[in-house]
């Protein structure tokens, strides 16, 4: 039982002391792991030159994942994001368009979206 006692007991603040900054350290590298989200936006087909009408988008959303740490995932308003195409040179009939993303992404990195390319299909009005 003393050589027990004199075990636990002996540094016994160092003992303390490690186990202290294990949590820390544990707590640390867990809230600093880094995490995807994935969802689903609509295209907003912006710019559209006057005199246009747009017959057909294919296909109408894309998938976006983002990756950031797991601390900052609660933060992104997913509502806030939008995927849009700029139609500014739009020409009559078949367009591939690439898709862009906007919103408040300071503290995440768009890994993929996809498609990342759509196609329009355009008719000029008389």
């Amino acid at each position: 039982m003393e050589k027990l006692k004199k075990i636990v007991l002996d540094n016994f603040f160092l003992k303390i002391l490690s186990l202290i900054v294990a949590f820390l350290l544990w707590l640390n590298v867990s809230q600093m792991q880094k995490t995807k989200v994935e969802f689903v936006s609509y295209i907003d087909v912006r710019n559209i030159p006057q005199g246009y009408t747009i017959k057909k988008i294919s296909p109408e959303k894309v998938i976006i994942v983002v990756e950031g740490f797991k601390n900052k995932l609660g933060k992104v308003e997913i509502s806030k994001i939008q995927a849009y195409v700029d139609a500014s040179k739009l020409r009559e009939g078949q367009n591939i368009l690439p898709v862009k993303i906007e919103g408040n992404l300071k503290s995440f990195k768009v890994k993929l979206i996809k498609p990342d390319k759509i196609v329009i299909y355009a008719r000029k009005n008389n």
